[in-house]
């Protein structure tokens, strides 16, 4: 009978060399060969893996250091072997935040036309 040695994380193990790249230079062509040919380092990249999650293209320039929303990323990233696409639902749902408070703006706007109008009225009534 064969036996067969499945390695789990708490052996030890050979340690592999550690994959690194830059994402300064990346361009949208780069972004699609990595995305076939390694999906794990393609995916470690924090701005790649944030647009997949809330279903949005890459933002270069973010990818590459400059000009962008929030914080500027590291433009070094090491592959991962394991990653995790959950998230907190507040990312998830930014957008319908957004659009809520979009909304209750103009409510706002709409109460004070409203009270405006109606004391024109009463004046005009007087």
């Amino acid at each position: 009978m064969n036996t067969f040695t499945v390695p789990t994380k708490g052996e030890p193990t050979v340690q592999k060399k550690k994959v690194i790249i830059d994402t300064r230079k990346l361009t949208k062509d780069d972004l699609k060969r990595l995305k076939k040919q390694d999906p794990f380092l393609y995916f470690s990249i924090p701005t790649v893996r944030t647009a997949a999650l809330l279903n949005r293209d890459v933002d270069l320039k973010a990818l590459q250091g400059g000009q962008h929303s929030g914080p500027t990323p590291a433009t070094t990233v090491e592959r991962r072997s394991c990653i995790s696409f959950e998230c907190h639902t507040d990312l998830l749902l930014e957008d319908r935040f957004d659009e809520i408070a979009e909304f209750d703006s103009i409510i706002h706007q709409m109460q004070l036309l409203l009270v405006k109008t109606n004391r024109t009225r009463n004046h005009a009534a007087e």
